[in-house]
Protein backbone atom coordinates (compact mmCIF):
# COMPACT_ATOMS: atom_id res chain seq x y z
CA UNK A 1 0.00 0.00 0.00
CA UNK A 2 1.28 3.23 -0.89
CA UNK A 3 3.38 5.25 2.33
CA UNK A 4 1.06 8.14 1.76
CA UNK A 5 -2.22 6.58 2.22
CA UNK A 6 -0.82 5.24 5.68
CA UNK A 7 1.21 8.23 6.81
CA UNK A 8 -2.74 9.84 6.27
CA UNK A 9 -4.54 7.09 8.12
CA UNK A 10 -1.54 7.52 11.02
CA UNK A 11 -2.18 11.49 11.22
CA UNK A 12 -6.04 12.08 11.63
CA UNK A 13 -6.18 10.13 14.45
CA UNK A 14 -3.64 12.62 16.13
CA UNK A 15 -6.03 15.28 14.99
CA UNK A 16 -8.97 13.73 16.77
CA UNK A 17 -6.60 13.13 19.82
CA UNK A 18 -5.89 16.52 20.19
CA UNK A 19 -9.46 17.75 19.99
CA UNK A 20 -10.66 15.53 22.47
CA UNK A 21 -8.31 16.87 24.79
CA UNK A 22 -9.70 20.29 23.91
CA UNK A 23 -12.77 19.47 24.26
CA UNK A 24 -12.36 18.13 27.29
CA UNK A 25 -11.32 21.55 29.06
CA UNK A 26 -8.75 20.02 31.32
CA UNK A 27 -5.39 21.05 31.18
CA UNK A 28 -3.89 20.79 34.02
CA UNK A 29 -4.25 24.51 35.04
CA UNK A 30 -1.66 24.91 32.70
CA UNK A 31 -0.88 27.39 30.12
CA UNK A 32 -1.02 26.77 26.00
CA UNK A 33 2.23 26.97 25.61
CA UNK A 34 2.93 24.44 28.41
CA UNK A 35 1.12 21.84 26.39
CA UNK A 36 2.73 22.96 23.00
CA UNK A 37 6.02 22.42 24.48
CA UNK A 38 4.73 18.77 25.88
CA UNK A 39 3.63 18.30 21.96
CA UNK A 40 6.90 19.11 20.66
CA UNK A 41 9.15 17.54 23.21
CA UNK A 42 7.28 14.36 22.68
CA UNK A 43 8.01 14.75 18.87
CA UNK A 44 11.54 15.46 19.50
CA UNK A 45 11.96 12.23 22.03
CA UNK A 46 10.06 9.98 19.64
CA UNK A 47 13.47 10.70 17.35
CA UNK A 48 15.61 9.06 20.53
CA UNK A 49 12.72 6.46 20.98
CA UNK A 50 13.04 5.64 17.04
CA UNK A 51 17.02 5.37 17.60
CA UNK A 52 17.34 3.06 20.77
CA UNK A 53 14.52 0.77 19.21
CA UNK A 54 16.11 0.21 16.13
CA UNK A 55 19.43 -0.96 17.98
CA UNK A 56 17.57 -3.17 20.22
CA UNK A 57 15.77 -4.63 17.61
CA UNK A 58 18.41 -5.68 15.34
CA UNK A 59 20.18 -7.45 18.78
CA UNK A 60 17.45 -9.20 19.71
CA UNK A 61 16.26 -10.69 16.38
CA UNK A 62 20.50 -11.22 15.61
CA UNK A 63 20.58 -13.34 18.76
CA UNK A 64 17.17 -14.60 18.40
CA UNK A 65 18.09 -15.66 14.96
CA UNK A 66 21.13 -17.86 16.00
CA UNK A 67 18.64 -20.58 17.08
CA UNK A 68 16.98 -21.11 13.92
CA UNK A 69 17.83 -19.56 10.36
CA UNK A 70 14.62 -20.21 8.96
CA UNK A 71 12.05 -19.33 11.55
CA UNK A 72 10.92 -16.30 13.38
CA UNK A 73 12.58 -16.02 16.67
CA UNK A 74 14.68 -19.18 16.29
CA UNK A 75 13.02 -21.87 18.29
CA UNK A 76 11.08 -19.89 20.82
CA UNK A 77 8.50 -17.65 18.88
CA UNK A 78 6.40 -16.40 21.68
CA UNK A 79 9.37 -15.52 24.51
CA UNK A 80 10.98 -13.89 21.33
CA UNK A 81 7.64 -11.79 20.40
CA UNK A 82 7.24 -10.93 23.95
CA UNK A 83 10.78 -9.49 24.67
CA UNK A 84 10.58 -7.94 21.59
CA UNK A 85 6.83 -6.27 22.45
CA UNK A 86 8.06 -5.66 25.91
CA UNK A 87 11.98 -4.45 25.95
CA UNK A 88 12.51 -2.79 22.83
CA UNK A 89 9.33 -1.78 21.92
CA UNK A 90 6.84 -1.02 25.13
CA UNK A 91 9.88 -0.37 27.69
CA UNK A 92 11.90 2.42 25.21
CA UNK A 93 8.47 4.50 24.23
CA UNK A 94 6.21 4.29 27.30
CA UNK A 95 9.87 5.08 28.94
CA UNK A 96 10.98 8.57 26.98
CA UNK A 97 7.19 9.74 27.14
CA UNK A 98 7.25 9.63 30.96
CA UNK A 99 10.32 11.08 31.16
CA UNK A 100 8.79 13.97 28.89
CA UNK A 101 5.94 13.92 31.16
CA UNK A 102 7.43 13.83 34.62
CA UNK A 103 10.12 16.68 33.41
CA UNK A 104 7.18 18.96 32.15
CA UNK A 105 4.62 18.95 34.92
CA UNK A 106 5.82 17.35 37.97
CA UNK A 107 6.84 20.81 39.15
CA UNK A 108 5.39 23.60 36.23
CA UNK A 109 1.73 22.39 36.43
CA UNK A 110 -1.28 21.44 38.96
CA UNK A 111 -3.85 18.77 38.51
CA UNK A 112 -6.92 18.41 40.07
CA UNK A 113 -8.54 15.66 38.69
CA UNK A 114 -7.66 12.54 36.38
CA UNK A 115 -8.74 14.31 33.15
CA UNK A 116 -5.68 16.88 34.28
CA UNK A 117 -3.33 13.65 34.06
CA UNK A 118 -4.85 11.89 31.07
CA UNK A 119 -4.91 15.04 28.85
CA UNK A 120 -1.06 16.06 29.62
CA UNK A 121 -0.03 12.73 29.12
CA UNK A 122 -2.28 12.49 25.48
CA UNK A 123 -0.53 16.02 23.97
CA UNK A 124 3.04 14.06 24.71
CA UNK A 125 1.84 11.11 22.87
CA UNK A 126 0.23 13.06 20.18
CA UNK A 127 3.54 14.57 19.51
CA UNK A 128 5.41 11.20 19.77
CA UNK A 129 3.22 9.44 17.52
CA UNK A 130 3.65 11.83 14.77
CA UNK A 131 7.21 11.51 14.38
CA UNK A 132 7.48 7.86 15.48
CA UNK A 133 5.29 6.13 13.16
CA UNK A 134 6.69 8.27 10.13
CA UNK A 135 10.08 7.57 10.82
CA UNK A 136 9.79 3.64 10.44
CA UNK A 137 8.36 4.38 7.80
CA UNK A 138 11.25 6.65 5.94
CA UNK A 139 13.76 3.86 7.52
CA UNK A 140 12.00 0.90 5.95
CA UNK A 141 11.21 2.53 2.53
CA UNK A 142 14.70 3.67 2.12
CA UNK A 143 16.68 1.01 3.18
CA UNK A 144 17.30 -1.19 -0.10
CA UNK A 145 15.31 -4.52 -0.56
CA UNK A 146 18.30 -6.67 -0.16
CA UNK A 147 19.61 -5.66 2.89
CA UNK A 148 17.25 -8.48 5.02
CA UNK A 149 18.97 -8.17 8.27
CA UNK A 150 18.23 -4.70 8.54
CA UNK A 151 14.99 -4.87 7.49
CA UNK A 152 14.09 -7.97 9.55
CA UNK A 153 15.27 -5.83 12.57
CA UNK A 154 12.38 -3.95 12.24
CA UNK A 155 9.13 -3.89 13.63
CA UNK A 156 6.82 -6.44 11.95
CA UNK A 157 3.86 -4.05 11.20
CA UNK A 158 6.07 -2.41 8.47
CA UNK A 159 6.14 -6.19 6.54
CA UNK A 160 2.31 -6.63 7.11
CA UNK A 161 0.00 -7.25 4.45
CA UNK A 162 -2.09 -4.08 2.67
CA UNK A 163 -5.09 -4.19 4.87
CA UNK A 164 -3.13 -5.40 7.87
CA UNK A 165 -1.07 -2.34 7.79
CA UNK A 166 -3.68 -0.13 7.16
CA UNK A 167 -6.07 -0.88 10.23
CA UNK A 168 -2.71 -0.90 12.06
CA UNK A 169 -1.82 2.77 10.91
CA UNK A 170 -5.42 3.59 11.43
CA UNK A 171 -5.51 2.78 15.07
CA UNK A 172 -1.64 3.75 16.00
CA UNK A 173 -2.02 7.30 17.42
CA UNK A 174 -5.26 5.59 19.65
CA UNK A 175 -2.74 2.91 20.42
CA UNK A 176 -0.55 4.97 21.80
CA UNK A 177 -3.43 7.35 23.17
CA UNK A 178 -4.27 4.62 25.19
CA UNK A 179 -1.42 3.30 26.56
CA UNK A 180 -0.24 7.16 27.44
CA UNK A 181 -4.58 7.74 29.05
CA UNK A 182 -3.45 4.85 31.36
CA UNK A 183 0.09 6.26 32.40
CA UNK A 184 -1.65 10.03 32.82
CA UNK A 185 -4.58 8.56 34.75
CA UNK A 186 -2.35 7.27 37.65
CA UNK A 187 0.00 10.32 36.97
CA UNK A 188 -2.64 12.55 37.55
CA UNK A 189 -3.51 10.97 41.24
CA UNK A 190 0.37 11.03 41.91
CA UNK A 191 0.29 14.84 41.38
CA UNK A 192 -2.70 15.11 43.63
CA UNK A 193 -1.19 13.60 45.88
CA UNK A 194 1.94 14.87 45.93
CA UNK A 195 0.13 18.46 45.83
CA UNK A 196 -1.40 17.70 49.31
CA UNK A 197 1.89 16.53 50.78
CA UNK A 198 0.94 12.64 51.01
CA UNK A 199 4.61 11.75 49.80
CA UNK A 200 4.45 8.09 49.73
CA UNK A 201 1.00 7.67 48.12
CA UNK A 202 2.09 9.92 45.43
CA UNK A 203 5.44 7.92 45.06
CA UNK A 204 3.22 4.63 45.12
CA UNK A 205 1.23 6.04 42.53
CA UNK A 206 4.00 7.40 40.51
CA UNK A 207 5.31 3.80 40.24
CA UNK A 208 1.95 2.57 39.47
CA UNK A 209 1.86 5.03 36.39
CA UNK A 210 5.19 4.05 34.33
CA UNK A 211 4.63 0.46 34.74
CA UNK A 212 1.67 -0.08 33.94
CA UNK A 213 1.20 1.62 30.59
CA UNK A 214 4.76 -0.68 30.26
CA UNK A 215 2.97 -4.21 30.69
CA UNK A 216 -0.35 -3.11 28.42
CA UNK A 217 1.88 -1.76 25.52
CA UNK A 218 3.99 -4.84 25.98
CA UNK A 219 1.25 -7.23 25.95
CA UNK A 220 -0.61 -5.57 23.05
CA UNK A 221 2.57 -5.34 20.82
CA UNK A 222 3.25 -9.13 21.61
CA UNK A 223 0.29 -10.22 20.56
CA UNK A 224 0.37 -7.90 17.70
CA UNK A 225 3.99 -9.35 17.17
CA UNK A 226 3.41 -12.76 17.13
CA UNK A 227 -0.05 -12.53 15.00
CA UNK A 228 1.46 -11.02 12.09
CA UNK A 229 4.64 -13.44 12.48
CA UNK A 230 3.02 -16.76 12.25
CA UNK A 231 -0.20 -15.08 10.23
CA UNK A 232 -2.04 -16.36 13.22
CA UNK A 233 -5.62 -13.60 12.82
CA UNK A 234 -6.86 -14.43 15.99
CA UNK A 235 -4.00 -12.78 17.89
CA UNK A 236 -3.54 -10.07 15.74
CA UNK A 237 -7.26 -8.91 16.20
CA UNK A 238 -7.16 -9.68 19.97
CA UNK A 239 -4.04 -7.39 20.12
CA UNK A 240 -5.83 -4.66 18.06
CA UNK A 241 -8.72 -4.96 19.85
CA UNK A 242 -7.35 -4.83 23.32
CA UNK A 243 -5.36 -1.42 22.63
CA UNK A 244 -8.39 -0.37 21.40
CA UNK A 245 -10.61 -0.99 23.54
CA UNK A 246 -7.59 0.63 26.74
CA UNK A 247 -7.57 3.70 24.67
CA UNK A 248 -11.94 3.97 24.44
CA UNK A 249 -12.26 4.01 28.33
CA UNK A 250 -9.22 6.37 28.77
CA UNK A 251 -11.26 8.65 26.62
CA UNK A 252 -14.29 7.96 28.34
CA UNK A 253 -12.42 8.68 31.89
CA UNK A 254 -11.52 11.79 30.38
CA UNK A 255 -15.08 12.77 29.27
CA UNK A 256 -16.67 11.74 32.65
CA UNK A 257 -13.60 13.35 34.56
CA UNK A 258 -14.38 16.62 33.02
CA UNK A 259 -18.11 16.49 33.13
CA UNK A 260 -17.70 16.04 37.01
CA UNK A 261 -15.33 18.67 37.44
CA UNK A 262 -17.88 21.02 35.62
CA UNK A 263 -20.51 19.76 37.23
CA UNK A 264 -19.01 20.21 41.14
CA UNK A 265 -17.83 23.69 39.87
CA UNK A 266 -21.56 24.36 39.17
CA UNK A 267 -22.60 23.06 42.03
CA UNK A 268 -20.51 25.26 43.98
CA UNK A 269 -21.20 28.14 42.05
CA UNK A 270 -24.99 27.84 42.74
CA UNK A 271 -24.37 27.16 46.83
CA UNK A 272 -22.53 30.43 46.64
CA UNK A 273 -24.98 33.25 48.59
CA UNK A 274 -24.81 37.51 48.55
CA UNK A 275 -25.35 38.02 52.80
CA UNK A 276 -25.35 41.29 51.74
CA UNK A 277 -29.28 40.67 50.07
CA UNK A 278 -29.70 38.66 52.82
CA UNK A 279 -32.70 39.82 55.15
CA UNK A 280 -31.38 37.35 57.87
CA UNK A 281 -28.09 38.91 57.27
CA UNK A 282 -29.21 42.47 57.30
CA UNK A 283 -31.30 41.63 60.58
CA UNK A 284 -28.37 40.27 62.57
CA UNK A 285 -25.95 43.06 61.51
CA UNK A 286 -28.76 45.50 62.74
CA UNK A 287 -29.13 43.85 65.47
CA UNK A 288 -25.32 43.24 66.68
CA UNK A 289 -24.61 46.81 65.57
CA UNK A 290 -21.00 46.56 64.31
CA UNK A 291 -18.39 48.82 65.25
CA UNK A 292 -16.84 48.39 62.22
CA UNK A 293 -19.84 50.89 60.50
CA UNK A 294 -18.86 54.61 60.11
CA UNK A 295 -22.78 55.67 60.65
CA UNK A 296 -23.08 53.25 64.27
CA UNK A 297 -20.50 54.12 67.11
CA UNK A 298 -19.26 51.30 69.33
CA UNK A 299 -21.71 50.67 72.20
CA UNK A 300 -22.16 47.93 74.48
CA UNK A 301 -24.89 44.96 74.22
CA UNK A 302 -27.21 46.43 76.49
CA UNK A 303 -27.64 49.45 74.54
CA UNK A 304 -31.32 49.08 73.52
CA UNK A 305 -32.76 47.93 76.84
CA UNK A 306 -34.61 49.46 79.00
CA UNK A 307 -32.82 48.78 82.31
CA UNK A 308 -28.42 49.28 82.85
CA UNK A 309 -26.91 46.76 85.06
CA UNK A 310 -25.86 49.71 88.70
CA UNK A 311 -23.36 48.54 90.96
CA UNK A 312 -23.83 48.87 94.69
CA UNK A 313 -21.34 51.67 95.34
CA UNK A 314 -23.16 53.16 92.47
CA UNK A 315 -26.70 52.92 93.60
CA UNK A 316 -26.32 54.32 97.40
CA UNK A 317 -24.11 57.21 96.10
CA UNK A 318 -26.24 58.37 93.18
CA UNK A 319 -29.20 60.69 93.96
CA UNK A 320 -32.08 61.86 91.94
CA UNK A 321 -30.72 63.48 88.80
CA UNK A 322 -31.45 67.24 87.70
CA UNK A 323 -32.33 68.69 84.56
CA UNK A 324 -28.60 69.18 83.80
CA UNK A 325 -28.08 65.22 83.91
CA UNK A 326 -26.11 65.76 87.74
CA UNK A 327 -27.17 63.90 90.75
CA UNK A 328 -27.96 64.89 94.34
CA UNK A 329 -25.21 63.07 95.46
CA UNK A 330 -22.04 64.71 93.25
CA UNK A 331 -23.96 68.07 94.22
CA UNK A 332 -23.36 67.09 98.02
CA UNK A 333 -20.14 66.09 97.62
CA UNK A 334 -19.47 69.20 95.82
CA UNK A 335 -20.63 71.43 98.68
CA UNK A 336 -19.02 69.87 101.30
CA UNK A 337 -15.37 70.32 99.44
CA UNK A 338 -16.57 74.18 99.08
CA UNK A 339 -17.44 74.67 102.85
CA UNK A 340 -14.20 72.99 103.48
Amino acid sequence: MSPVILLIAAYLPILVVLFMVLRSGSFGKGSVGTLLKLFFLGAGAAVLAFLMEAGCLLVLNIILGLFSENSFGGSFPVVSAVLQSLIAVALIEEGWKFFILKKMTWEQMTMETTADGISAAAVVSAGFSMIFYGAWQAAYHLIPADMVSLRRGMPVFLRAGSVTAFIYALLFAFGHFGFSGLMGAFYGVAKTSQQKEHGKRAGFMLVFSFILPVLAHGACAALIVYGIEKEKVLWLVIGLLAQTALAVLMAMTLSNASDAGADDFNRNEDRKVDFGDSEEFAGFAEASGSGDSPDKPDRPDFADTDEKPETPQESDAAGPADNDGNTAGAESGKSSADDF
